[in-house]
């Protein structure tokens, strides 16, 4: 009978059949011995329905079940043929494969998405870099062209780009480039290519491929240095095509709006001297095909928080460190850069000099060669005054009762008795009125200020820029 389980058994099986004895058939049960506890599991728990079936067809009707015994330990035991078990092979581990080593950009340390003060002026182009950021390679931000005047902040957006997925996607091969590294490395290989330096050119080209083709993102920065350079812009028309066909992502800078730009014809070469700039018909079709977001003059809201964020390091009497900073923000200025060389220059003057930087000193500090002693005239402090509230100077002298004129009128008629020496009667001339109606308007103003610091803050404000 052990013979017809021992045809259904397995190499394994046959060395385990080869240890069990059968001693016969008792009241409806086949009894078996094993010599060892192991055994007997296996023998149960692998051949248990097989030794069932075998027997029951043997056997017929009265078989019942079968029992397992452990024979004692002075029965003979045959010899367990282990050396029949197939031996299992050894699964090699996988060889690690190693990921090329990414070199650290070379970027600056301030420039992130944490320092960047943001503003109604950049709001829609810090979302944008933010929106790459997350989901690099979207269609519907790829390319993205950050563009305004120098000094807005278009650097900074693309290095904090840059800086920003070096940390969340350190498998990124991330490739951040001004425009003159681009051209530098696109005019070195086509001189190889002209001259004739064979082994030179194919060199200089498959590094080419690899720092811009081979990327996973594109940074390149201001790409109106590309104006004169043709072949350079196919090259880079060339290079946005196959990343954005890959899903790579590109972000390009520039000073001007796509629409700034003049096309060129095929064969048509850049003209020198031109006074609209000219971009080939392919990178111009990439570029107004493109997600564009703009930066504009920083508003006064954003100069503040440029100037608190950037004067951390400035010795601004404690006191007075919120004034200084409302101070330095009123003048309108274009650009960060004139912001930072605003702050520089007092750095200077308090290292060099031990300027004490309160708002007094500040105040004479940046008080302009050119203007240094000149006098604020009565004409000077209307139209400043006008220009705030955004109406024609006229207005201030003409016979206008109603709030539009007679608040701005109110004001100017306060800075003139405060910041000039002219008699009330020289003031009343300016707009028209007698110096009893200036001393009314100036009291007016006065008491108007006591119950709203808005006013009180406005009027702060103007006598800033006209201080400064």
């Amino acid at each position: 009978m052990l013979e017809c389980v021992r045809k259904e058994c397995n190499d394994f099986g046959m060395a385990i059949f080869d240890a069990v004895g059968y001693e016969g058939f008792f009241d409806g049960y086949a009894c078996l011995t094993v010599p060892d506890k192991f055994r007997e599991t296996w023998l149960n728990s692998h051949y248990g329905d097989l030794l069932r079936r075998v027997f029951a067809q043997v056997l017929g009707s009265e078989f019942k079940d079968y029992r397992v015994r452990l024979q004692a330990p002075s029965e003979s035991v045959p010899e367990m043929k282990l050396d029949s078990i197939p031996q299992r092979i050894p699964r090699r581990a996988p060889v690690a494969v190693k990921k090329p080593v990414r070199r650290k950009l070379s970027l600056y340390a301030n420039y992130t998405f944490e320092t960047f003060v943001e503003g109604e002026c950049n709001s829609t182009a810090l979302r944008a870099c933010e929106a790459v950021v997350e989901n690099p390679g979207d269609m519907g931000m790829n390319p993205l062209l950050i563009y305004g005047a120098s000094g807005l902040g278009k650097t900074h957006l693309l290095q904090a780009i840059a800086a920003k997925l070096q940390a969340t996607r350190p498998d990124f091969k991330i490739v951040c480039r001004a425009a003159y590294d681009f051209l530098r490395d696109s005019v070195s290989m086509a001189e190889a290519s002209y001259s004739g330096k064979k082994d030179l050119y194919a060199e200089l080209r498959e590094k080419f491929k690899e720092n811009y083709a081979e990327c996973d993102v594109l940074l390149v920065d201001d790409i109106q240095l590309l104006e004169r350079a043709a072949k350079s812009q196919e090259r880079l028309a060339m290079l946005i095509k196959i990343l954005r066909s890959q899903g790579k992502q590109v972000v390009l800078t520039c000073d001007r709006h796509p629409s700034a730009f003049r096309k060129l014809g095929m064969g048509e070469t850049p003209s020198r001297g031109a006074k609209i700039p000219q971009l080939s018909a392919n990178l111009l079709a990439h570029l107004e095909n493109c997600v564009a977001v703009g930066l504009v003059e920083p508003d006064l809201n954003t100069r503040m928080g440029v100037i608190r964020e950037k004067s951390k390091d400035l010795p601004f009497a404690t006191d007075e460190r919120e004034e200084i900073c409302r101070f330095l923000s009123i003048p309108p200025r274009a650009n960060v850069r004139l912001i930072e060389g605003m702050l520089n220059w007092l750095r200077a003057m308090h290292t060099l000099n031990g300027v004490e930087l309160n708002l007094t000193c500040v105040k004479q500090l940046l008080v302009s060669p050119q203007n240094d002693g000149a006098k604020l005239s009565l004409k000077n402090i209307s139209e400043t005054v006008a220009a705030s509230f955004r109406i024609d100077p006229v207005v201030l002298s003409s016979k206008r009762q109603d709030k539009g004129a007679s608040l701005p009128r109110k004001i100017a008629m306060f800075l003139c008795r405060e910041l000039t020496k002219e008699s009330l009667q020289e003031i009343g001339k300016i707009f028209n009125r007698d110096y009893a109606t200036v001393i009314a308007a100036i009291q007016s103003l006065a008491n108007l200020m006591n119950k709203d610091e808005a006013l009180e803050r406005q009027v702060q404000d103007i006598r800033y820029m006209l201080e400064t």
